[in-house]
């Protein structure tokens, strides 16, 4: 496929195909990483990473204290008479 690179605001692009982007596994918020090796401009798939969350507790700390009934203790729940009003 023959392209040519085009001005993007104050950067520069290449427009892809998607039959191009088919062929390499790719789609448009595919992560990509772009490299110079021997003067060409080469294009791979990144790693993707998986995603971490840091949250300010563990999972093992919301699990404390829990046991087979305490951990379902919303399936025992009963509604109160006010939830049931229409």
């Amino acid at each position: 496929m023959r392209s040519e690179i085009k001005r993007w605001g104050n950067s520069a692009a290449v427009r892809l195909s998607s039959k191009i982007l088919a062929q390499a596994k790719l789609d448009v918020s595919s992560p990509i990483s772009i490299d110079v090796k021997a003067g060409k401009i080469v294009i791979e798939a990144a790693e993707r990473t998986p995603r971490r969350v840091n949250l300010p507790f563990a999972e093992a700390d919301l699990l404390k204290g829990l046991d087979g009934h305490g951990a379902h203790a919303d399936d025992l729940a009963q509604p109160s008479g006010s939830e049931l009003e229409l």
